[in-house]
């Protein structure tokens, strides 16, 4: 039996005139603890005058006076509880017994009603994208939020009331409602990104080996884990604070920051469905390949990496785009129904 119940349980054997001199001496202790007690003494000698005027001093029947009377002193003692002295000390406890039988209603329904409003606790939702696909998601606090194909999202089904707080693996443009009391958190990993109401992109694909949070509007705050402190071996966080057209770099291996100007107008390009490659080694442009399209892109000469691409497709075909690769890079690509091989000499041969 919790604690409660327990309490429930006396307060009845009170009113039906059956609890034992042990069970009010436990009564008691909780009225005392749970800071009633005060309370009861100073209603008391607030109404008492104004009782007996009227001579409206309330009776009861569910509990012989000198047996109410006599646990009142016995508690008084054990307790040290100091009472007033009056004249109609009879009254007086049948006064203290209405009002430690207000206190046992008024206790059962709290108690009851706190089980009964008190909300379950929230449940965790997963949006999972695969690749070739994209998606856009609106959180609780109205926060829109686009996907980009091979990320996963994770967040409550309500936000408590002091934070709004989600994970991200993989790419994602937030559109923040703007909330004072509670600040918006993205977690990828190490990296931290918080704002209060703005709209900013953050891309933190696994296999990526960086994290980049780049900013549109509003300020965003940044912060992650630095190299340990060679003297006493504790772990530094690194703070940057973006303002619009700012990019942070974040490199989990090295445990470093870099910090950015970037053309406004390339954010989150992806969500218009252009696919943009700005002097992208070809083994990242590979990887964004695979994503964009659901397919495995496989680089036949590895020394293809030190090739670089440039341009911006938007909505073309995989056939397209490799057309390109092969007009500015001289490589031949084949494709597959699960795969992409590309093939040539490496650009530092050339």
């Amino acid at each position: 039996m919790n604690r409660e119940q327990d309490i429930e349980k006396l307060f009845k054997k009170f009113q039906e005139n059956t609890i034992t001199e042990e069970e009010y001496h436990r009564l008691m202790d909780w009225i005392k603890a749970s800071g009633s007690e005060s309370r009861i003494r100073s209603w008391m000698d607030a109404r008492w005058e104004e009782l007996k005027k009227n001579g409206d001093l309330p009776e009861r029947n569910t509990i012989s006076d000198a047996r109410f009377r006599e646990l009142m002193e016995k508690a008084d003692k054990r307790h040290k509880i100091h009472r007033p002295e009056y004249k109609n000390k009879g009254a007086y406890y049948k006064l203290a017994a209405v009002l430690v039988l207000f206190l046992a209603i008024a206790g059962t329904m709290y108690y009851r009603n706190l089980n009964r409003t008190q909300p379950p606790p929230p449940e965790m939702v997963t949006q999972h994208i695969s690749g070739g696909k994209k998606a856009t998601v609106t959180l609780p606090d109205g926060t829109v939020v686009r996907l980009n194909s091979g990320s996963e999202l994770t967040f409550p089904d309500r936000f408590p009331q002091n934070t709004r707080e989600v994970v991200l693996q993989g790419e994602a443009f937030f559109d923040v409602v703007k909330d004072k009391k509670r600040p918006f958190i993205v977690r990828t990993g190490e990296l931290t990104t918080r704002v209060l109401g703005t709209s900013f992109n953050v891309r933190a694909y696994e296999n990526d080996g960086k994290v980049e949070v780049s900013v549109a509007t509003g300020l965003v705050r940044v912060s992650g884990k630095t190299d340990k402190d060679a003297k006493d071996s504790t772990t530094i966080k690194q703070q940057l604070l973006l303002s619009p057209s700012q990019q942070a770099v974040y490199r989990p291996e090295e445990k470093s920051f870099t910090k950015r100007k970037i053309d406004i107008n390339s954010i989150a390009l992806w969500k218009d469905g252009i696919l943009s490659f700005d002097k992208t080694p070809l083994d990242e442009a590979a990887k964004m390949l695979e994503r964009w399209y659901g397919v495995k892109v496989i680089l036949e000469n590895p020394e293809l990496k030190h090739c670089v691409i440039r341009g911006r497709h938007k909505n073309e075909s995989l056939a397209n785009v490799l057309h390109t690769f092969q007009y500015s890079l001289g490589i031949t690509y084949k494709i597959t129904k699960d795969n992409v091989i590309i093939s040539g000499k490496s650009c530092r041969e050339r």
